[in-house]
């Protein structure tokens, strides 16, 4: 029995091994088929999400493609058309009266009160020129209209002398008419001798005589004194004379012609300053505006007047309004000598340079425009509006002012 038993007990062992593989082969079958399954759902969600991302880049690009294109096109247009209607230039400077400080005397420099690049107020003293030669070519021309005073006086006393003169010729003259007369009746009617009545010829002579030299002599002193009074040529000639010194002397002082800036000065005291010779340059403050070049096709539609949008390089992120003034109506080409044959210009490239013409813009408020921005030089961007433009280019204007307002913080 106990063999039996153990025998029994051997199968069942036997089975139970052979159920245990069983499961075990099934939870392994199982486990690999899950394995294999979900591989197989990854590999069909990647290759769900592999063609659609290829399908997104190409619908990106093609959006990109379609804009960038989109917005040269525009730009295109509005370059074609608004070089008419908003034409656009960025060859601007900032212009004001430059004007040399020139001694108008001679002589060296005795003080110097502003240096270069320093404000200014009009009639400001810049420097001083060395004033002691004029000091006393001012005390020479006082004493010489002293002694014409004294010279006119003495001449006027002479003139008085020779118009006595004769006077004095012209009354003895009347009464020697008379006597004479009365001889020439006795000698008529036998009375006296022929001598006598030569002899009072003689006398009646002489008398006549004396009055062409009285007369011969005070045109002469007529002559030496002139015209009397305030129209006395010495006079006149002496009393220019002061002027002039008294010109000179004011004329060591140089002052400034207006309110502005001394730009340049490189001189010390003691150097010696010839007339018309540029010693300082002064920059006038009053008067500034823009002279920009603008391409010929730009000018058909532009005339005075017309608005501007104004953008300075001195200050980034900011437009200034401001009109059109003057149009340029010609420009330097001609470079041939009078009389010299014509010389025809090269072309540098297949298309020729556009040719540029000035135009001045004014500023609409240039009082409210700080001083500091406004330097002689500086560079400037404008577009202008024509009339014929209209919503869309002035939007587009608009758009490139304020663009290239900030992008001059770049540059």
């Amino acid at each position: 029995m106990s063999s039996n038993y153990d025998k029994n007990k051997q199968d069942n062992g036997g089975n139970d091994d052979a159920t245990e593989a069983q499961h075990s082969s099934a939870s392994a079958a199982e486990s690999e088929s899950k394995l294999e399954a979900k591989t197989e759902a990854e590999d069909a969600k990647a290759s769900e999400e592999k063609p659609a991302g290829k399908a997104a880049k190409p619908d990106f690009a093609k959006r990109f493609s379609k804009i960038t294109l989109s917005l040269a096109l525009l730009y295109f247009l509005w370059y074609v058309i608004g070089d008419r209607v908003t034409p656009i230039s960025d060859q601007g400077r900032i212009r004001a009266f430059v004007i040399p400080v020139v001694p108008q005397v001679a002589g060296k420099v005795s003080k110097i009160y502003v240096g270069g690049d320093k404000v200014v107020k009009k009639d400001q003293v810049l420097f001083e020129i060395d004033d002691r030669d004029y000091q006393l070519a001012l005390e020479k021309a006082k004493a010489n209209l002293e002694l014409t005073g004294q010279e006119i006086g003495a001449d006027t006393a002479v003139l008085d002398s020779a118009k006595a003169r004769l006077d004095q010729a012209k009354a003895d003259l009347e009464v020697k008419k008379i006597n004479t007369s009365r001889v020439f009746i006795l000698e008529q009617e036998g009375i006296i001798s022929g001598f006598d009545g030569d002899r009072a010829r003689g006398v009646l002579t002489q008398a006549e005589l004396a009055v062409v030299d009285a007369e011969a002599g005070y045109e002469q002193a007529k002559q030496k004194l002139g015209k009397e009074g305030k129209n006395n040529p010495k006079l006149l000639s002496a009393l220019a004379e002061l002027s002039t010194a008294r010109l000179n002397l004011s004329r060591t002082k140089v002052s400034a012609p207006s309110d502005g800036v001394v730009s340049y000065a490189k001189i010390n005291v003691g150097y010696y300053a010839a007339v018309g010779q540029q010693i300082m340059t002064f920059i006038g403050k009053d008067t500034v505006w823009i002279e920009a070049s603008f391409r010929e096709n730009n000018l058909g539609n532009l005339k005075s007047g017309d608005p501007v949008d104004i953008i300075l390089d001195s200050a980034p992120g900011q437009i200034f309004k401001g009109s059109i003034g003057t149009i340029g109506f010609g420009v330097n080409f001609d470079k041939n000598e009078p009389g010299a044959l014509p010389t025809p210009e090269k072309p540098t490239g297949w298309m020729r340079d556009p040719q540029r013409f000035s135009v001045n813009i004014i500023f609409k408020a240039p009082e409210s425009i700080p001083k500091r921005l406004l330097r002689e030089g500086g560079q400037v961007s404008v577009i202008a509006y024509t009339d014929e433009s209209n919503i869309v280019f002035d939007k587009l204007g608009k758009a490139w002012a304020w663009i290239t307002s900030y992008m001059s913080y770049l540059y």
